[in-house]
C-alpha cells in the first residue's frame, strides 16, 4: 500500500450514496485504504450520514452520504449503480489486501494493452471500484528514486555544460533558493551562468529520499558536491538540499530549493559575504 502523505488540493469529487453509509466508510477505509477526513451524521440518528469525505493517499477523494435522507435530487439517488477508478502505485499489494478482507473481486489483476495494471472489486452495495497504475493522459509519472536520480543526472550535465537555457528547463519560471542569505531568485543564478560569471567543472547529485506530497508535487532530498569558478575565483561546495518538484503536464520542474551546507563545508569555507549562495539543489558559489 502507498505510504505517503495525503494531498489537500482535490478539485473533482465523485459522489456516492449508500443505504448504510457508516458501513461503506468502514469498508472503503479498511479494505482499500481510503482515509476518513470528515463525517457529518445526524445527532438524533447517527446512522444517517449527511456528508462524508474520504481521501486517497495519492491524491483525490470521494464524497458520500446516506440515500433517501431527504426529498432532494441527491437524496432520491438509487445507491449501488456507481463506478470509480482510482490510481495506485502497487495494485498487486492492494489486490492482496482486498482479497484478504473478503472483498468481491469482479475482475482480477490484468495487464492492459495501454500499459496499466489493475483490478476491479464490488463494494457491499454494488458499486464498482477499479484500481490501476494508469494515471490518465498528461498525468505525472510515478515519482520514485529512479525517476529523480535520472532527472538530476541530466540537470547536473546541463550545469557542467554551463548552458543557462538548458539548466532553466529543469526549473519553474518562479524558481527560488532559500539559504543562509535568505531567498534568492533562480533567475539570478541563470543570469550569472549566461554571462559566464559562474561556471561549473563538476556536479553530483545523490538522491537520498523522494517523498510525494500529491500526484503533482514531490519533495526530493539530495546530497551533492560541485566545483567551478565565480568571476575567476575557484570554489567547491558540499551541501544538502531539499527540492520541491512540480509536474507541469510535461515534466517535473523544480520550484523551490532549500540549501544546507554540510558541517565539513561550514568548517572549511571562507566568508561568503561577496555574493549570495546560489545553485540548483546543491550549488554553492562562495
Amino acid at each position: 500500500m502507498d505510504a505517503i502523505s495525503t494531498t489537500t488540493t482535490t478539485t473533482v469529487w465523485p459522489c456516492l450514496t449508500y443505504r448504510d453509509a457508516p458501513a461503506a466508510i468502514a469498508f472503503l477505509t479498511e479494505v482499500f485504504g481510503f482515509r476518513e477526513t470528515a463525517v457529518h451524521a445526524r445527532e438524533d440518528a447517527p446512522s444517517i450520514v449527511e456528508h462524508a469525505e474520504l481521501r486517497w493517499p495519492l491524491g483525490g477523494g470521494v464524497m458520500l452520504g446516506t440515500t433517501a435522507k431527504d426529498g432532494s435530487a441527491w437524496g432520491r439517488r438509487v445507491p449501488g449503480n456507481d463506478a470509480v477508478y482510482v490510481v495506485c502505485n502497487d495494485p498487486d499489494a492492494l489486490f492482496e489486501r482486498a482479497v484478504a478482507a473478503g472483498a468481491e473481486i469482479v475482475r482480477g489483476l490484468v495487464d492492459e494493452d495501454y500499459g496499466s495494471r489493475g483490478f476491479t472489486a464490488r463494494d457491499p452495495e454494488g458499486n464498482l471500484w477499479s484500481f490501476g497504475t494508469y494515471r490518465g493522459e498528461g498525468a505525472a509519472p510515478k515519482a520514485d528514486h529512479a525517476t529523480f536520480a535520472a532527472l538530476l543526472d541530466d540537470w547536473a550535465a546541463a550545469i557542467v555544460a554551463n548552458d543557462a537555457e538548458a539548466i532553466g528547463r529543469f526549473a519553474t519560471p518562479d524558481w527560488r533558493f532559500v539559504g543562509g542569505n535568505g531567498v534568492t531568485q533562480g533567475s539570478t543564478f541563470l543570469d550569472l551562468v549566461a554571462a559566464g560569471d559562474l561556471t561549473h567543472d563538476t556536479m553530483t547529485f545523490d538522491v537520498e529520499h523522494v517523498a510525494p506530497v500529491s500526484d503533482t508535487t514531490v519533495l526530493v532530498i539530495t546530497h551533492g558536491t560541485n566545483n567551478g569558478a565565480f568571476r575567476g575565483k575557484p570554489f567547491s561546495a558540499d551541501e544538502w538540499a531539499t527540492d520541491v518538484f512540480v509536474w507541469d503536464g510535461e515534466r517535473w520542474r523544480c520550484a523551490l530549493t532549500q540549501l544546507t551546507p554540510t558541517p565539513e563545508e561550514v568548517d572549511q569555507v571562507a566568508p561568503r559575504s561577496e555574493k549570495p549562495r546560489l545553485g540548483p539543489a546543491d550549488v554553492s558559489t562562495p
